[in-house]
């Protein structure tokens, strides 16, 4: 089955040679399908998980040739976003060869390690050429949001102990020890709680993101979307996968607080945010005996979630650097899925993006990928600045999928798991990126 897959994943990726925009819609079906596939192989084979990026890959070329004028204009839009891309390059090429030094066959650390680093840079460019006008954007996450509400319903199955095939972790049971509390963490339908999490934390930000658009139908429908996930965002146990939409909810105020337009849209997201915290709390609640152990590990994020962070990343930081050098251990040697490679590399301890980061490509490499993300930075500063106020549903709908992504730089910072070596991950939020870089473009579109 995994093989049918892989033809199956090969064949739309040729496809998007000629329609990269379908190709594109049919990513957000094989994100899904992957995970249902791998569980359902024995041996859990990787295949499935990592060839979706071969889709992003072929639509990236056809893109190129079909949108060959307006992909000319980045470099002129957003010189920073150019300059970022050379110099993250130029971050994890010594990293690299380090790891052709040190390890045999070390050109596949490289190959994986590669790929995490760099494929975001494939969505921000599609997502960059994506939105013609706002409704393309919103058909997008409508898709993503309405397949994966359909597979959010494992969640629910496996907590009531509903025996389903394909339900829970691939080799192992995960569970949580918290307190006097023993929290059962879990998958559904995808393949750790870590994956489960991570998309329904996106149904609910994308869910909150189209109902606050004026030109949405049927609102009430995307609040309870998001009322839906919320229950299942709890269930997966995964504190850095909980914060997410508080993270997102935080950047959209912040950024309209900055913009001067406080009012009736924030109102609304903010009613649609209580409205889904309210459900996932009585859904959780409903759960057996475990639903108050779930709530109580959710809510340990306000009481000791900021002050273990703080603690952590300083001694992560120093004691990375002692063991690993001022080099790091060469590109790839954290990275999720070496195990796959063949490659004898000492075992890594660092879930923590910042400490992978320093393992990795070392301080130098970790000084040129500040670099990078700054200039990035000032490449979001130009596409914020370049959409009037008048144009306030373009200007909210960037903001939002602005939150989107701050929301998996949280997460990506706190823990690196379920981005490192899944590149469909990585190029997702790449996607979100593009996708606020060319909103100015389509601020005065039709819906």
């Amino acid at each position: 089955m995994d093989w049918m897959f892989a033809a199956i994943t090969l064949l739309i990726a040729f496809s998007a040679l000629g329609s990269w925009r379908i190709a594109l819609f049919a990513c957000v079906i094989l994100d899904i399908a992957r995970d249902v596939v791998r569980k359902s192989v024995p041996g859990y084979p990787v295949i499935p998980t990592v060839i979706v990026g071969v889709v992003w890959a072929f639509a990236l070329l056809g893109a190129a040739s079909s949108e060959r004028r307006e992909l000319n204009r980045i470099s002129s839009r957003y010189p920073t976003f150019v300059m970022s891309m050379q110099t993250m390059v130029a971050a994890v090429f010594p990293g690299a060869l380090i790891a052709l030094i040190r390890y045999e066959n070390g050109w596949m650390l490289c190959a994986i390690g590669g790929i995490s680093y760099l494929a975001p840079f494939i969505g921000v460019v599609l997502g960059y050429l994506w939105p013609r006008r706002s409704s393309d954007v919103l058909r997008w996450l409508s898709l993503y949001v309405v397949l994966n509400s359909i597979v959010l319903s494992g969640a629910f199955l496996e907590a009531y102990d509903i025996d389903v095939p394909g339900l829970g972790g691939m080799k192992m049971d995960w569970i949580r020890n918290f307190g006097e509390d023993t929290v059962k963490l879990i998958s559904g339908f995808y393949r750790s709680p870590d994956v489960m999490g991570l998309h329904a934390a996106h149904v609910i930000m994308f869910s909150v993101i189209i109902a606050s658009q004026p030109s949405t139908r049927w609102k009430w429908f995307w609040i309870m979307a998001a009322c839906w996930a919320s229950g299942s965002l709890l269930l997966c146990g995964r504190r850095k996968m909980i914060v997410m939409p508080v993270l997102f909810f935080g950047t959209f105020v912040v950024l309209h607080w900055m913009s001067g337009r406080f009012g009736r849209r924030v109102a609304l997201v903010s009613c649609a945010f209580g409205a889904a915290v309210a459900a996932g709390l009585f859904a959780i609640s409903q759960v057996q005996e475990e639903g108050d152990e779930y709530s109580r590990f959710a809510s340990s994020i306000v009481t000791e979630g900021v002050e273990r962070a703080s603690k952590s990343f300083t001694s992560i930081i120093d004691v990375t650097v002692r063991q690993s050098g001022w080099l790091g251990d060469g590109l790839g040697a954290a990275t999720q899925g070496k195990q796959y490679t063949g490659v004898t590399v000492q075992k890594s301890w660092q879930e923590d993006g910042v400490g992978r980061l320093f393992k990795e490509l070392g301080i130098p490499g970790v000084v040129l990928v500040l670099v990078a993300l700054g200039m990035l930075a000032r490449a979001v500063r130009d596409a914020i600045a370049a959409i009037p106020l008048s144009a306030g549903a373009a200007r909210q709908l960037q903001f939002g999928i602005l939150g989107v992504v701050a929301a998996n730089a949280g997460s990506f910072i706190v823990s690196h798991q379920a981005y490192s070596g899944d590149p469909s991950t990585v190029l997702i939020v790449g996607f979100c990126l593009g996708i606020a870089l060319g909103m100015p473009r389509v601020a005065f579109s039709r819906p």
